[in-house]
């Protein structure tokens, strides 16, 4: 055991040498996250956005309500509440001179004007799929200019809601998930939807696709068949989630999906999976630019930044109590390094000052715990081999039982009981004075073929007290045991090591190197399924938690 942790240890440390060589890795610095969740009654929360003009008017969404600030977070009140109907609350946005708050819901697009003081219904479709708002952009120039995306397509407005056009040669079952806008051509739009990316040069209007994702339509086509379903949860199930303009290079797309970010440098020409070096979980749910023009990403396992120059990722969870971050948004868009960074959790919502921390050009060297780190959520060797010992029932306590039980044993007594039936008692021992006097008692016996007796008898071995015979089976026994508990635990502990050092090199391949990746990816999940085959699917159940 501890001959491999050392070789676990010099592989780490040789493979951060030679990452770290090559660039400077940044590390996590200037970032304290608060709780500031006062006046908020929901814990778990969707969507958050911060108006672009006052930095202090901060909108927040649970599935059921929608809660503003305009102080910053220190206080909080309810803006729109659905808690007494079936329609739920899927996106929300606010427009750029911050008078008017858009709600999409699964019945249709609220509008919020005067800060959300006063709602109307502006958009509702024909039928439920159309209804389903999960995308919202308003022009940053034109306010009155709304693109909605739904689960049964687009919808564009220009006169703020009175009239709405569908968006033209979208593929059947487009469920839009996010829609960007490029803020040097206005008219040229993105669309994030269940069958890839859409691209639209005439604002929102005519629709082309520029990347296909192919997503297998039973997982979740029961949302189009089933009217009782909730469809707010389709979110949860589509792959992409969220698309972005580089506000640096337009030219330059982001797509956040259920597996990671693809980039694309060429307008969606071409696409390429961003590195996952830093980056606990794949799963990313939302993505914003602040403040240095970095990429942050919300996840289920922390707030990341994307570092372009290193192709890797850098945690800025540091003192936030949650993982399972749903949405961000900031208060800097200036390209200044400091900036208020919003987080819409599970748990409430949180506030952090950032201090961007750009990558150096020297050699900064990332610490063997530091890599160690980046698996905090996966369970220690320790727990793995003690569920493994469970699993298989081969505790050392279970021979000291076994020993206690034998020794127990020699001090209680063999116990003995019998039952004789139809005995004649006084024929038996008697002895008699004559032959007549034995005649006569024959003749006269009563108990002749009907006697009855019971008989008990308890012995002890004193020689077990001293040695037991069971303790030769319990020996015996107990050598297997021990010799079946190594080799289950050395083989667990051997599986366990090898499965690191395959997720440090996965993180270090190269994202254009798929078929590495592919024969890595398949190693790991062969590794994972031995280790749950020894401990009773412990590792998956851990890792799902």
């Amino acid at each position: 055991m501890k001959k491999t942790g050392f070789c676990l240890v010099a592989v780490i440390s040789l493979f951060l040498f030679s990452i770290s060589s090559v660039a400077g890795l940044a590390k996590e610095t200037g970032s304290e996250w608060v709780k500031v969740s006062n006046g908020i009654m929901d814990a778990d929360l969707e969507e958050i956005v911060v108006s672009r003009k006052d930095p202090d008017m901060v909108c927040i969404t649970s599935h059921k309500a929608v809660y503003i600030t305009g102080d910053g977070g220190k206080n909080w009140s309810e803006l729109l509440s659905f808690r007494t109907t079936d329609k739920m609350i899927n996106t929300i946005a606010i427009s750029g001179d911050s008078h008017t708050v858009y709600v999409g819901t699964t019945d249709g697009l609220y509008k919020g004007s005067n800060r959300g003081k006063k709602w109307e219904r502006i958009f509702r479709g024909v039928g439920r799929l159309e209804n389903a708002v999960f995308a919202i952009e308003v022009n940053s120039l034109n306010p009155e200019h709304i693109i909605t995306g739904t689960m049964a397509g687009i919808f564009v407005t220009k006169d703020g809601g009175m009239n709405w056009v569908k968006g033209k040669n979208l593929h059947a079952q487009s469920i839009i998930t996010a829609i960007a806008t490029n803020r040097a051509q206005q008219n040229i739009i993105y669309a994030a939807s269940s069958n890839g990316v859409y691209t639209s040069f005439d604002s929102g209007v005519n629709w082309k696709r520029i990347y296909e994702l192919i997503t297998p339509e039973e997982d979740y086509q029961y949302f189009f068949e089933d009217e009782d379903e909730d469809i707010s949860k389709i979110k949860f199930v589509i792959k992409t989630r969220d698309i972005l303009v580089d506000p640096e290079d337009y030219g330059k797309i982001y797509l956040a999906t259920s597996n990671g970010l693809l980039i694309s440098p060429d307008e969606g020409k071409s696409w390429k999976n961003a590195g996952s070096f830093g980056l606990l979980s794949r799963n990313i749910k939302n993505i914003m630019f602040a403040g240095d023009y970095s990429l942050y990403a919300a996840t289920d396992r922390g707030v990341f930044t994307y570092m372009h120059e290193l192709n890797r990722w850098q945690s800025r969870s540091k003192g936030i109590s949650t993982i399972d971050i749903r949405s961000l948004d900031s208060q800097n868009h200036s390209g200044n390094d400091n900036m208020i960074i919003w987080a819409a959790s599970k748990q409430g919502v949180f506030k952090a000052h950032i201090t961007a921390v750009h990558a150096s050009s020297g050699k900064t060297y990332m610490t063997v715990d530091e890599a160690l780190s980046m698996f905090s959520h996966e369970p220690s060797v320790e727990e793995i081999r003690q569920a493994a010992i469970e699993y298989a029932e081969v505790q050392p306590e279970k021979i000291n039982k076994w020993r206690k039980a034998a020794a127990s044993k020699a001090l209680l007594p063999d116990l003995r009981v019998a039952y004789d039936d139809a005995e004649d008692w006084q024929s038996s021992t008697y002895f008699y004075k004559d032959t007549y006097e034995e005649q006569y008692l024959k003749d006269n016996d009563i108990t002749a073929g009907n006697d009855k007796g019971w008989s008990v008898s308890l012995t002890w071995e004193l020689g077990d007290l001293i040695y037991n015979s069971a303790q030769t089976s319990i020996d015996v026994r107990s050598r297997l045991m021990v010799q079946l508990r190594d080799d289950i635990l050395n083989e667990v502990t051997r599986l366990y090591f090898e499965r690191r050092r395959l997720q440090l090199e996965i993180i270090s391949l190269q994202p254009t190197d798929f078929n590495s990746r592919i024969d890595a990816e398949l190693r790991l999940q062969e590794l994972t399924a031995g280790i749950d085959a020894l401990t009773g699917s412990y590792l998956s159940k851990r890792l799902g938690r």
